[in-house]
């Protein structure tokens, strides 16, 4: 099941973001924050979210790496044979031509 979200196409108004307002005549302003705030805010972030990830055991690289040398060596030879049986044939056409 797919999580897309699908406006109707009448319906332009949940398309636009709704302004935050405190009052009927100002928006919310945010304080405005230094550059090395906004810099150990960003690290900090990005550690909280390198601590979701999963991150794969050796086995399962070392699996994953056999597929694709496997999957290389397979495409090399297959495009490998499928480049010859193309030029054989232009040579025979060629020689047919002549």
């Amino acid at each position: 099941m797919s999580r897309v979200t699908e406006f109707p196409d009448d319906d332009d108004s949940l398309r636009e973001e709704p302004v935050r307002e405190k009052d009927a005549k100002s928006p919310v302003k945010l304080p405005k924050l230094s550059w090395g705030a906004r810099l150990g805010d960003f690290y900090h972030n990005v550690k909280l979210e390198m601590a979701k990830t999963t991150w794969p055991t050796r086995t399962e690289v070392w699996s994953t790496t056999v597929v694709v040398l496997v999957a290389i060596v397979f495409f090399g030879f297959y495009l490998w044979g499928i480049d010859r049986v193309v030029t054989l044939g232009f040579e025979a056409l060629e020689k047919a031509i002549r």
